[in-house]
């Protein structure tokens, strides 16, 4: 394991930490949580494939939560309640036996996980189910975990998911690494990044990335908070969930080059992200809140990064 110190806005962050273990041993005990308007069923990843398989399902639409996330908490909550109402069934992968924890141990356990679900999406597409079919939705580590089972589906079955949205992908850990998300893990890949170069990856890694209020990596809903990372990093779900129920309330502008981004003055035309963003759209787009529209700021477990116990507790 190397830690390098960088940086950042005058904040001292443990952000480029090769960490190469591999963990299996929690893997084969993950759960998948499947969500109906009116029903909630949890079984093993291993099985999920046979209880699927009846379902005839047309798509499939898969989340995966990030560090310390469950799948009762308000994230998983906002972002399943949002797709339910597009979706007749969704499925939430449970990554709290290897995410809860600290979060060095957290991001190296994001091999063992993907490799996982690869074996499910393989039992899928064994049972002529069409990976272009698959959406997965993945917020922080659960965003990379989507992008390694991408690869794994690209190289081994030679396929590829149809969608991979990636809410600000996990940037400690992943900063200079091979491994973090990108444009070919699936056919459409849309990353919205919040806290930018803080917790969130900086880089435009997607067919479209939206940048949510530029690259500050500061959300104007979590001024008022003396640690805002953890609030920062949540405004990507919470755009995200919004769009899902209404298609008009994330749109911005294309950023015809990155200085444009960098000013926060893009100057090109005004689409639909987030849900509705179409397969063809392609780019880099810059989001502005709107005054009247300022998201309440979410109360979450503290990320705070100069408390050693944050990256290495078990």
């Amino acid at each position: 394991m190397h830690a390098c110190v960088r940086q950042i806005h005058g904040e001292v962050l443990p952000l480029n930490i090769l960490f190469s273990r591999q963990v299996t041993l929690e893997s084969s005990h993950l759960d998948v949580v499947e969500f109906m308007k009116a029903s909630r069923r949890t079984y093993k990843l291993t099985k999920a494939h046979l209880k699927i398989r009846p379902m005839k399902l047309k798509s499939l639409v898969l989340y995966i939560p990030g560090w310390w996330n469950t799948p009762n908490d308000e994230s998983s909550v906002a972002i399943v309640n949002s797709l339910l109402q597009r979706n007749t069934v969704v499925f939430l992968l449970d990554t709290c036996l290897s995410f809860c924890r600290g979060y060095v141990d957290s991001a190296s356990r994001i091999t063992a996980i993907s490799n996982s679900l690869f074996s499910f999406m393989e039992k899928l597409h064994q049972d002529g189910f069409p990976m272009a079919s698959v959406h997965i939705v993945g917020f922080s580590l659960g965003a990379h975990v989507a992008g390694a089972a991408g690869r794994l589906v690209h190289s081994k079955l030679y396929s590829k998911f149809g969608k991979i949205t990636a809410l600000d992908p996990a940037r400690p850990c992943f900063a200079r690494t091979d491994n973090k998300l990108e444009k070919n893990d699936a056919l459409f890949v849309q990353v919205i990044h919040a806290s930018t170069g803080v917790l969130g990856v900086e880089e435009a890694t997607g067919h479209v990335d939206v940048y949510i209020n530029g690259l500050s990596g500061k959300q104007p809903e979590c001024r008022n908070m003396s640690i805002t990372f953890e609030c920062d990093h949540a405004q990507a779900w919470k755009l995200y969930s919004a769009s899902v129920v209404n298609e008009n309330s994330l749109t911005g502008r294309r950023c015809e080059s990155w200085r444009e981004l960098e000013r926060e003055n893009c100057t090109g035309d005004e689409t639909v992200l987030g849900y509705g963003c179409r397969s063809d759209v392609k780019g880099v787009f810059l989001y502005k809140s709107k005054e009247s529209k300022k998201r309440q700021a979410v109360k979450l477990k503290v990320f705070n990064p100069l408390d050693f116990r944050t990256w290495f507790s078990r």
